[in-house]
């Protein structure tokens, strides 16, 4: 019985929108045991596909949230790396590499160098301004990195190409040397700022302590 000078407090009652539906994936273990049971009471013995069907419903939504935790934790795994990354990067500031590249462009400088995969000797080295060969040498290569001779070329960007004999070589690298003036992370990406003004993904480094 209720006094007169006590008030009756009546629980307000929770206003949800039009869509909102109770995700199977935001219950407790109780909670959803009391579903279960109760789902129980009521299933068909002749259809027990229902309740299979809505354990697999569960299951379904319980993988969602898996992958969306996994994404989460990655993302993150992922922030943490490219910090390490960047740390250790700034041991590299003021050292000499060298880059690799697809093109001889001289009008940012730089020292040029083979980076072979083998020893080779009477090796033909043709540098191509479009089609013309507009210089042609014979070196022997030795394993790893060998100085290509670019003193007399006119400025420009040159195509360069390796022969020996009549048979195009491919297992090999032209690089750039250059100087690692600072580092940061873009993309996802570790990024070097060179000396000669150029900027160049890290990934590219093919020879290191020049």
């Amino acid at each position: 019985m209720i006094n007169s000078g006590e008030s009756l407090k009546v629980k307000e009652p929770q206003v949800v929108g039009p869509d909102y539906v109770q995700s199977f994936d935001n219950l407790s273990t109780t909670d959803f045991m009391k579903i279960y049971l109760e789902t129980l009471k009521f299933q068909d013995p002749f259809r027990q596909q229902d309740l299979s069907k809505s354990i697999e419903d569960v299951v379904r939504l319980n993988q969602i949230r898996f992958y969306t935790d996994m994404k989460f934790f990655l993302k993150n795994l992922s922030l943490w790396m490219n910090q390490m990354t960047f740390m250790q990067s700034l041991s590299m500031i003021g050292k000499n590499f060298i880059f690799e590249t697809d093109i001889l462009d001289n009008v940012k400088g730089g020292e040029y160098y083979i980076l072979s995969a083998e020893k080779l000797k009477d090796v033909k080295v043709k540098i191509y301004d479009g089609e013309e060969v507009i210089k042609e040498l014979t070196v022997d290569l030795e394993k790893g990195l060998n100085p290509l001779d670019i003193s007399d070329l006119p400025k420009g960007q040159f195509k360069v190409e390796l022969f020996k004999g009549d048979t195009q070589l491919l297992n090999w690298k032209l690089g750039f040397k250059d100087t690692v003036q600072s580092a940061g992370i873009i993309d996802g990406e570790l990024m070097l700022d060179l000396l000669s003004g150029r900027q160049i993904s890290a990934s590219r480094i093919i020879y290191a302590g020049v």
